[in-house]
């Protein structure tokens, strides 16, 4: 990422000018994860904030009998970590696919937010925007059926072309689907029977988003 595109990013996640996009590019570090990298684990410190420049990154909480669920996942152009003081992770973070974040101390980012009224705001913004994505998530998983809740973890993973690459475990999806690797499983034969996914080598295809969007309400 040359400098300029750097800054372009940073203005589309904050929402700020050239100038304060300038500044805080200053104090932000690129970072890259490679998929299933652990990148925070629960119960260690938390005192950065992370800002998904592209990829996905699971947030998954080990429970009291030893299983993890998928809590949230977090997509390009928002933020998870601690803010405005510096915590303890709740959740552990995992990338999904490869992962690149620009990085930021706690503390530093609640100074520069103090000093910076566009920061402010653009955070307040970007905060507002992505609790109104996970609520909307949330109550997608509370009323979709567990198949549709798998054709749904499809959608999201693909590209612009209906690729998924790499292609996914099952038994992940199944994790993020908060279902049975069984479920998970018919549900993609499923859509092989009926030509809406191709499982080629190293990577899935699906033929028709639209269909498989049909499926997922």
């Amino acid at each position: 990422m040359d400098q300029g595109e750097r800054i372009s990013v940073i203005q589309a996640i904050f929402a700020c000018d050239h100038a304060e996009a300038a500044k805080l590019s200053d104090a932000l570090r690129l970072i890259e994860a490679s998929p299933s990298d652990t990148i925070a684990f629960q119960g260690d410190p938390a005192e950065h904030c992370q800002f998904v420049v592209s990829g996905t990154v699971g947030l998954h909480a080990l429970g009291s009998e030893g299983q993890y669920t998928q809590v949230a996942t977090v997509e390009p152009g928002e933020v998870f970590g601690a803010f405005p003081d510096p915590a303890t992770h709740s959740v552990e973070a995992v990338a999904q696919k490869a992962v690149q974040m620009l990085v930021i101390g706690t503390s530093q980012l609640r100074e520069l937010s103090r000093e910076h009224a566009a920061v402010a705001s653009g955070l307040a913004g970007l905060y507002a925007e992505q609790l109104r994505n996970v609520i909307g998530r949330l109550a997608a998983r509370v009323t979709l059926s567990a198949r549709g809740r798998v054709f749904g973890e499809l959608l999201a993973l693909g590209d612009a072309s209906g690729t998924i690459s790499p292609a996914p475990v099952v038994t992940a999806l199944a994790v993020k689907a908060q279902t049975t690797r069984e479920t998970a499983s018919r549900a993609v034969s499923y859509l092989e029977k009926r030509g809406i996914l191709v499982r080629d080598g190293k990577e899935w295809r699906v033929t028709s988003p639209r269909m498989l969007e049909e499926l997922a309400i």
